[in-house]
């Protein structure tokens, strides 16, 4: 089980999806949203390092995790692993019966920047978003937050996320599709 005692550093984080589930006790959540369309759920949690998605339709599941190395996971199931140190995208097909698209980056920015951003984030009140302020590492700095822009359509889910990093002045991105291929077939 995952215990976490502060935010890891970006270079520790692992992005990584799997072709299963895992139950809830594997994270610590400090958010939660779950998301039930016609032909598919979804659970969206905000985790201690970081986010986990679970994606389930039909027969086909497929669990999103941000995580750093204080949550270590089974390797079964495991279709895509990644450190979180450039921008990178991924496709995949599970079974045959979903496509599933990613993309994540992690952005560097300026003290006076990246404290502008985080009043932005926390100032949302759009609809669909999920949002958590961990305590600060610093006093003097701007306590990490966690930020996911939820999408819920009939034929899939997008989610956007943002996660802060105050000690490194760094916003780590990322934008997950999840469309089961049953929704694209009966349009």
């Amino acid at each position: 089980m995952g215990v976490s005692f502060g935010r890891s550093r970006i270079t520790d984080l692992a992005f990584q999806v799997f072709a299963r589930t895992f139950h809830p006790e594997w994270f610590l959540t400090r958010g939660h949203r779950r998301i039930t369309q016609g032909g598919w759920e979804a659970d969206v949690r905000i985790t201690e390092g970081g986010h986990v998605i679970i994606f389930r339709s039909g027969s086909v599941r497929l669990t999103e995790v941000l995580c750093g190395p204080e949550t270590l996971l089974p390797e079964p199931g495991l279709l895509f692993h990644s450190t979180i140190r450039h921008e990178r995208s991924a496709t995949l097909r599970p079974r045959g019966e979903m496509d599933y698209q990613t993309c994540f980056e992690v952005e560097r920015v300026d003290p006076e920047v990246f404290a502008h951003l985080c009043d932005e984030m926390t100032l949302d009140t759009s609809r669909g978003r999920l949002f958590h302020r961990f305590a600060p590492t610093n006093r003097m700095a701007p306590a990490p937050i966690s930020h996911l822009q939820i999408e819920a359509r009939v034929k899939g889910l997008i989610v956007h996320s943002f996660h802060t990093f105050p000690d490194e002045w760094a916003i780590v991105r990322t934008q997950s599709l999840f469309e089961p291929r049953v929704a694209l077939s009966s349009r």
